[in-house]
């Protein structure tokens, strides 16, 4: 995606000038947004005066990682990561995620890399602090410490931080703006990664290149080392409440039943494995169901064994992509072309899909108001079927 094309800058300026209420004529809107910006500085020096300061050699680059988001947004902030650790060899990783087990699983190979529990690091103590979801931005850079000690990756830092002050109010609060940044980069014909390498300075590939170490520690652990077995996935995620109303990106568990009885009717030789925490509804047609029994950490190596993995659009199938497996995914809301891998048999949903963002709660409830997603819905069961078929026959 060309960044500096005048078509993207002028859209950009109009996204800014949309969101950018300051300039409104309304003194209540300008004082709520003054109190909303004061209060978060004010929270987060609070919470910097009282922070541990990072650990380790003061003589190397101190760097963190703060990931927003879940397995999917942490599967995906590897690859910045990974970007990171090659540009600055030398330099003392410490990453945090709300979901310290998908962390560890992700960046705990390296003895470079500490995987910090709790959310009480001192931003300042570091050279540079990141925050990462669909976008990068710095939390906080002393400039001066990495000329001296990795003039290398001056280059990379001045144009992250030359995009990132190019996007103004759009990444003054990513939790609130990344939404709008989103639908704005699929609207522009960008895919995932784009925004991502763009505020981190650096080329980053939609395809992952390198693989997890997946060992055989989950397979020995449910007895399938050895096994010829396929795995699938509902598509609800711990972080969700699933109650009566199923996730939009969920594809119907009707579907489903009808997808695993097709599958044993032809490959009846072929074990069928459900994986899920433990929001997900258990399938009576699964051989073996997984569902709330794995650790995150047995995943890469189910997900390796596995001759292929039925998902719809999930963090599994982010995190597939750092293992040998394809995947066939139902899209729906979420769109084939901004979210889809080269090696997965991507299905997407038709005319209907791809409305994520578009509301606040578009995940869980349809922005037309719909009951279930019919974009979910369009996918059938004999078109999974045919996916996993063709994964199987290469």
């Amino acid at each position: 995606m060309n960044w500096n094309d005048p078509h993207i800058r002028l859209s950009l300026k109009e996204l800014q000038e949309t969101l950018d209420w300051r300039g409104r004529d309304s003194r209540v809107v300008r004082a709520a947004f003054a109190w909303s910006r004061f209060k978060k500085r004010w929270m987060r020096r609070v919470k910097q005066f009282f922070a541990r300061p990072p650990e380790g050699d003061a003589s190397a680059p101190r760097v963190l990682f703060w990931l927003a988001g879940g397995m999917g947004d942490a599967a995906g902030a590897r690859r910045l990561v990974t970007a990171y650790r090659a540009l600055l060899p030398n330099a003392r990783f410490d990453v945090y995620s709300p979901l310290p087990g998908v962390a560890r699983m992700l960046f705990g190979a390296d003895k470079n890399t500490r995987i910090l529990e709790k959310d009480n690091m001192r931003f300042s103590g570091y050279d540079l602090a990141v925050q990462t979801c669909l976008s990068a931005k710095f939390l906080h850079v002393r400039k001066d410490r990495l000329s001296r000690l990795a003039p290398a990756f001056l280059p990379v830092l001045e144009r992250a931080q030359a995009a990132q002050d190019s996007l103004g109010v759009l990444l003054e609060d990513p939790f609130l703006t990344e939404g709008v940044l989103g639908r704005w980069l699929y609207a522009q014909g960008g895919r995932r990664f784009d925004l991502l390498a763009y505020t981190g300075g650096t080329e980053l590939p939609h395809n992952a290149q390198e693989r997890l170490p997946a060992g055989r520690g989950g397979l020995q652990k449910f007895g399938l080392e050895g096994a010829a077995y396929i795995t699938f996935h509902d598509g609800t995620s711990h972080a969700q409440k699933v109650g009566r109303t199923r996730p939009t990106r969920a594809w119907p568990a009707v579907r489903w039943c009808e997808f695993v009885r097709l599958f044993k009717r032809e490959f009846p030789q072929i074990k069928v494995v459900q994986l899920g925490g433990h929001n997900s509804p258990v399938y009576e047609e699964a051989d073996i169901c997984l569902v709330g029994k794995t650790d995150v950490t047995d995943l890469p190596s189910l997900l390796a064994g596995s001759l292929a993995h039925a998902d719809t659009e999930s963090g599994l199938v982010h995190l597939a992509q750092y293992t040998d497996v394809r995947s066939a995914v139902a899209f729906g809301p979420s769109s084939a072309r901004f979210f889809g891998f080269a090696k997965n048999e991507n299905l997407a949903a038709g005319p209907c899909g791809g409305c994520m963002w578009t509301t606040a709660d578009w995940m869980m409830n349809c922005p037309l108001g719909h009951t279930p997603a019919p974009c979910t819905e369009r996918v059938s069961a004999r078109e999974m079927l045919e996916a996993v078929k063709r994964i199987l026959r290469r």
